[in-house]
């Protein structure tokens, strides 16, 4: 035995330490994007078959990687200069041809990022869990334009992940061009199929508590997800952020956005309700589509322009509440028979929120139009006139 070698490492880690590390750890390997749970073996007790590694930052050995003339026996026995790895990457960051790329720093970030994000995950223990209901384009064979893994940042710490396998409707890529006559009834059609399918029955038979939405698709089909959802009370809608970094999570820092309403002139049986969140939608615009009728118009506003302007939960809660509002309103002043098109320039998130506070039985039915570059605002989806809206061309 190398007896001056022994000397030469610092002391190995206590069973306190050992414990503090397997437990901030929260039990998984700690290597950026793996995650392995590396207690199983340890439960049954077969301990030759366990593969985990305490690690450490600055190597216990001063003469080893990462090692430190005085660092090294200082910090052997330190939970924070060890972290938990699997068998793999404890090979890969140990590995001298990659020293440059696992160095102390480097090591002490993956640990760090590690151990907060199980504090944030863990930070509250009555969160409610939440299953992932994803629509959105495909972009490859499985992969989908929102990662499930922004899904899970995105709801942490208010819920804990109800299942790893998230509920997923996917339509057509975006590379698809919408202008096709069939696209919108053949995606509707395969929505709402998907929906009876995979939510409705579930959330009967109490198998859904709570729902996380993320939509990326085109506005009227995310409308209409809002529709199918509106008897399910229980959930909670995400919409894409680009700044300051991109992410699903609500950033909840920005001033307040407020929103207001015009109410169009009484008379008419025809009304345009425009909808300018992320950009101003013109009168010309709406008369444009309906060459010599009688239009009343109407507007719901807000206050700032932009498509990333909406980035508090609780200004969505406010738009939500006025679109209600507005729906009662136009019933009351033009009737029960009243031709309802909408002009939507919103964000994902306003769009489904649109469809799940429209009730049928109180509100009227109304038309979607979509703004197209070569035609203006174009008919794409009735909602409340589901035979129409399959032979809308």
């Amino acid at each position: 035995m190398n007896w001056t070698r022994l000397m030469a490492r610092g002391r190995s880690p206590s069973p306190v330490t050992r414990m503090v590390v397997w437990g901030r750890a929260a039990c998984r390997c700690q290597y950026p994007g793996c995650g392995k749970r590396l207690d199983g073996d340890l439960i049954t007790g077969d301990l030759n078959k366990n593969h985990a590694y305490l690690a450490h930052i600055i190597a216990s050995d001063p003469a080893f990687l990462r090692g430190d003339p005085v660092l090294s026996h200082q910090l052997s026995d330190d939970p924070d200069n060890l972290m938990l790895i699997c068998d793999p990457h404890h090979k890969e960051i140990d590995d001298p041809k990659k020293i440059d790329r696992y160095t102390v720093a480097a090591l002490r970030e993956m640990k760090r990022t590690h151990e907060e994000r199980v504090h944030r995950l863990m930070s509250n223990p009555t969160a409610s869990a939440a299953h992932i209901l994803r629509i959105s384009a495909t972009i490859g064979d499985n992969e989908t334009a929102v990662p499930l893994k922004a899904c899970i940042e995105a709801i942490t710490p208010d819920f804990v992940l109800a299942d790893r396998h998230p509920i997923d409707i996917k339509i057509r890529g975006m590379d698809h061009k919408d202008s096709d006559p069939t696209y919108y009834p053949t995606e509707i059609n395969n929505l709402r199929t998907r929906f009876e399918r995979e939510i409705r029955g579930r959330y009967r038979d109490g198998d859904l508590e709570h729902l996380a939405i993320f939509g990326f698709a085109p506005i009227p089909i995310l409308i209409e997800l809002g529709r199918l959802l509106s008897d399910i009370s229980e959930a909670t809608v995400y919409g894409r952020h680009r700044e300051p970094k991109p992410g699903w999570a609500w950033p909840n820092d920005a001033e307040q956005l407020s929103f207001d309403r015009t109410v169009g002139r009484s008379g008419p049986k025809k009304v345009a309700l425009k909808l300018s969140v992320t950009a101003e939608v013109s009168d010309d615009r709406v008369l444009a589509a309906f060459p010599g009728q009688d239009i009343s118009i109407w507007e719901i506003r807000s206050n700032r322009f932009g498509a990333n302007e909406l980035r508090n939960q609780a200004d969505l809660t406010g738009y939500r509440i006025l679109v209600g509002r507005v729906f009662d309103e136009i019933l009351i002043q033009h009737g029960s028979d009243v031709g309802l098109a909408i002009f939507p320039a919103v964000p994902t998130t306003c769009a489904i929120e649109l469809g799940r506070v429209w009730q049928p039985k109180a509100h009227p039915a109304f038309d979607i139009y979509d703004q197209t570059q070569a035609q203006g605002f174009v008919l794409r989806h009735r909602v409340g006139m589901e035979r129409e809206a399959l032979t809308i061309t």
